[in-house]
């Protein structure tokens, strides 16, 4: 009966392996060749959906650690009589912070995802306040098209997760800002308190897991807090503390895995 049994699967598996290793292949030349297309199309056409509620839950506790920008003196003597800033937004995304913006500042981006372009101009609409200035395409860790001392304000909210380095992030911003300029943070970072979050978020941060497709190379077991504190492109002062955002129940309680967070401020 055995035997016959291993006759009968011999073909079929020599069918089928052929089929199997086709897969593969045709899956691996998607994820090299198209796989970075693909991937920041899905998280440009979902984020509202998988992220705004996230936006609103922490609004207003965003809207408190930027209040303070509005008392900083721009650089550009025209702007300042203004009250106004040159601001770089490193990773907006479709824009949730924009409105907590001085008014009548210039407004530029970095942005790694070409998708979210036209929703950046069309956001003007809704923020008339600020001048939409310039989209570029580009990483935080390779701000080229940004000079030097140019730049009042940075500010990134939930991106060193999904730089290459933070270190070389880090480099970039403090080479972009004008003496006395601030960089407004605010990133979710590893879990210190439950250990069984801080598994998960290892696994999920692993390249091979489908959680780094879906959230764009999202890295969960980021210690972008230690890298930070450490210093070593040489801010003046760094100001920053850890903090939980708000959590609610139901299928929300996911969020428990990037909950643990930092926001500070680092001034040139």
């Amino acid at each position: 009966m055995f035997d016959s049994a291993s006759k009968l699967s011999y073909p079929l598996t020599r069918t089928w392996i052929p089929h199997i290793l086709l897969g593969f292949g045709i899956l691996f030349l998607i994820r090299k060749w198209a796989g970075n297309y693909l991937r920041q199309l899905f998280f440009a056409s979902t984020y509202n959906k998988m992220l705004g509620t996230y936006h609103v839950t922490c609004r207003e506790l965003k809207r408190q650690h930027f209040d303070s920008m509005k008392n900083h003196p721009s650089t550009d003597l025209v702007l300042r009589k203004k009250g106004a800033l040159r601001i770089l937004e490193i990773g907006p995304g479709p824009g949730y912070n924009f409105e907590f913006y001085p008014p009548n500042s210039e407004l530029t981006v970095v942005e790694v995802n070409p998708f979210f372009e036209d929703e950046f101009f069309k956001k003007q609409a809704d923020h008339p306040h600020i001048k939409m200035d310039r989209f570029v395409v580009g990483s935080a860790e390779d701000m080229k098209d940004v000079p030097d001392n140019s730049i009042d304000i940075v500010v990134s909210t939930m991106v060193l997760c999904s730089v290459g380095t933070v270190e070389g992030a880090l480099k970039e911003i403090h080479r972009v800002l004008a003496p006395g300029g601030k960089y407004y943070f605010w990133e979710h970072i590893l879990e210190g308190e439950y250990w069984w979050v801080r598994m998960i978020q290892h696994i999920a941060s692993h390249r091979l897991c489908p959680y780094q497709f879906v959230f764009a190379g999202c890295k969960l077991n980021r210690k972008s807090d230690e890298i930070i504190k450490r210093n070593r492109v040489g801010f003046s002062h760094v100001d920053q503390q850890r903090f939980r955002t708000p959590q609610k129940g139901g299928l929300q309680a996911i969020l428990i895995f990037h909950s643990s967070h930092l926001k500070g401020i680092a001034t040139k």
